[in-house]
C-alpha cells in the first residue's frame, strides 16, 4: 500500500448529527481522491444509520458507546474488530484522543487526523488545525482531506439521498404527513438536544405556528389543508406537546417518535423549516428543504445552513456567540429575537422560493 492509493479506508466520522452531515463534502472528496478503494465509517448508532448509502460508502462498523463499546474494555473488543478488517488508513474527522487512540491499537498503519486534545504523538500524520477560528465546519472537515491527498478541495454542499423503499415505509407509517399530497407542510423542529441555550422560546414556536398556518390559508384558499409538523428526538416529546397544547391550530405531533431515516423523509416532505441550530437544521438543507434558522448562543459563520434557500435571524448581544450549553443570565440571545423576526423571513423565504396558482 502507498500513501497515495489506499486499499481499505476507515472514516471515523461526527458524533453529532448537524457535524456529521457537515463532514458529506469531505467525504465526496475522499470518494473521488480514492476511487477504487473500500471507505468504511464508524459512528455511533443514529449517525451511522443516516449516512448508510451515503456518497460512495461501503460499509458502516457501529461504534456502541453506550453498551458493548463502552469504557476501556469496550474499545478493546472494538479494535478487535476493527483489527480484522485489516485496514490501511484511518482518517479522523472526529477530534477526540479516543479516536487516535482506538485506530493506534487496531494496528492501522497510517492515521490521519488534526493535531488536537493531545493525540498528535498517537497519528502517523498529524495535521495542524486551521487558524481561522471563523471556518465553517464544512470546510474544517475538507481541508483535512486535502492536507492528505494534497488536491485542492471542492466546492461541494450537503447532499443527502433518500432511498425509495425508505420514502415508501415511511408513507406507510405516517399517512397523516404524506397525505393530502397537495398539503402545505410546515415543519418546526423546537428542541436542540445540545442543549437549552440553543432553544428559541417555546411559546413563540407556538405563536409562529399558528400565524403561518393562518396566514397561508388567508391568502391562498388553493390549500384546503396547512399545516404544522412539530418534530424532535428522544427526549424531546415534552417540548412537543408544550408546543402543541399551546397552538389553535392543530399540528402533527411526531416529536421523538421517528428513526433517523423516518426524519430524512418527513423533512424531504416539508415546505420549509424553522428551526433552532441543530441537526435537522443541517439535514433539511441537504435535502433542498428552505430553512428559517434561529441562532443564539453558537457561532453562524461556522455552523449555518450551507446552500440552498436560507434566512438567518438572531439578535446582537455581546455575549453571543458563548457556545454554552444552558445559558447563565437571561438568554438575551433568544428572547431578543420576536416573533415577527422569524414570521417576516418565513413568509419571505415561502413566497420566494414557491410559486403559487
Amino acid at each position: 500500500m502507498s500513501f497515495s492509493s489506499p486499499n481499505n479506508i476507515l472514516v471515523r466520522v461526527p458524533n453529532w448529527i448537524g457535524d456529521a452531515v457537515m463532514c458529506l463534502p469531505a467525504l465526496m472528496d475522499i470518494r473521488e481522491c480514492f476511487v477504487d478503494a473500500n471507505i468504511t465509517i464508524l459512528a455511533r448508532p443514529t449517525i451511522a444509520e443516516m449516512l448508510r448509502e451515503q456518497c460512495g460508502i461501503n460499509d458502516v462498523l457501529i461504534f456502541e458507546n453506550q453498551t458493548t463499546h463502552r469504557g476501556i474494555f469496550g474499545l478493546l473488543k472494538l479494535s478487535h474488530i476493527i483489527r480484522k478488517r485489516t485496514f490501511d488508513m484511518a482518517v479522523l474527522f472526529q477530534n477526540a484522543f479516543e479516536a487516535a487512540v482506538l485506530t493506534s491499537i487496531s494496528n492501522i498503519p497510517t492515521r490521519i487526523g488534526y493535531a488536537t486534545d493531545g493525540r498528535a504523538w498517537l497519528l502517523s500524520q498529524s495535521v495542524q488545525r486551521p487558524s481561522d477560528r471563523s471556518l465553517h465546519q464544512m470546510h474544517y472537515y475538507q481541508q483535512l482531506v486535502a492536507a492528505i491527498t494534497k488536491h485542492p478541495s471542492k466546492d461541494r454542499k450537503p447532499q443527502l439521498v433518500v432511498s425509495e423503499k425508505d420514502q415508501k415505509t415511511c408513507e406507510g407509517k405516517f399517512p397523516e404527513v404524506f397525505a393530502p399530497s397537495d398539503m402545505l407542510l410546515i415543519g418546526i423542529n423546537p428542541g436542540s438536544i445540545y442543549g437549552s441555550a440553543k432553544r428559541w422560546l417555546p411559546e413563540r414556536f407556538a405563536e409562529l405556528g399558528d400565524r403561518v398556518v393562518a396566514q397561508m390559508l388567508k391568502e391562498h384558499p388553493e390549500y384546503s389543508s396547512v399545516r404544522c409538523l412539530l418534530m424532535g428526538g428522544k427526549g424531546e416529546e415534552a417540548l412537543g406537546r408544550e408546543i402543541a397544547d399551546r397552538m389553535g391550530s392543530q399540528p402533527i405531533l411526531l416529536s421523538g417518535k421517528t428513526s433517523i431515516r423516518e426524519l430524512m423523509c418527513i423533512l424531504r416532505r416539508c415546505t420549509i423549516l424553522v428551526t433552532n441550530d441543530t441537526g435537522p437544521m443541517h439535514m433539511a438543507q441537504s435535502l433542498g428543504v428552505p430553512v428559517v434558522a434561529i441562532f443564539g448562543s453558537t457561532d453562524p459563520e461556522t455552523t449555518r445552513p450551507s446552500g440552498g434557500e436560507q434566512a438567518l435571524v438572531r439578535t446582537k448581544v455581546r455575549c453571543a456567540p458563548c457556545l454554552l450549553r444552558a445559558c447563565p443570565i437571561d438568554h438575551r440571545c433568544m428572547t431578543g429575537v420576536s416573533t415577527d423576526q422569524v414570521m417576516s423571513a418565513a413568509m419571505k423565504l415561502i413566497e420566494g422560493t414557491f410559486i403559487f396558482s
